[in-house]
């Protein structure tokens, strides 16, 4: 079930509950899971540094500690750091739309499409993470993710 402070008007652009025997395929393994919605990043054991999507390897030691990276969920809200409305894309594809670098609220940044009007986001804005309808293939929907706008009425 949606977030109830995601605007009712894009809600339609999240995925209702997600049967377990229901068949999906995600538009690329390992980038988020389904229940909770979660991207999913690693997280280095020597230096603690989150990255996303999820490497076996850490960018920022080097891995200085014997262990690898483990998989972690990380958090499914963050704030607009940067963004940019795409005004020419491939053919099927809508325009604008808006391709933003969102700070998740457990420090890393990633980069993803924001399923909002581009005259409503703004620097420093809350989003959320949705798991959207991508399209489908041999009869499956293709799920992807995006952000959303969190409902700035919501009490704090």
């Amino acid at each position: 079930m949606p977030s109830p402070h995601i605007p009712a008007h894009w809600r339609h652009f999240m995925l209702n509950a997600i049967e377990a025997d229901q068949p999906y395929k995600p538009i690329r393994e390992g980038l988020f899971q389904i229940d909770p919605p979660r991207l999913l990043g690693s997280q280095c054991p020597a230096c603690r540094t989150k990255v996303y999507p999820a490497k076996g390897f850490c960018p920022q030691c080097d891995g200085d500690g014997a262990e690898r990276p483990h998989v972690v969920p990380l958090s499914p809200e963050g704030v607009v750091f940067a963004y940019t409305v795409i005004h020419q894309a491939p053919a099927g594809r809508k325009t604008p739309y808006v391709l933003a670098y969102v700070d998740l609220d457990d420090e890393v940044r990633v980069l993803a499409q924001i399923h909002a009007p581009h005259t409503d986001i703004r620097i420093g804005q809350r989003v959320a993470l949705a798991l959207c309808a991508a399209g489908t293939e041999d009869g499956k929907p293709v799920i992807g993710y995006a952000f959303v706008l969190v409902d700035q009425s919501r009490g704090a």
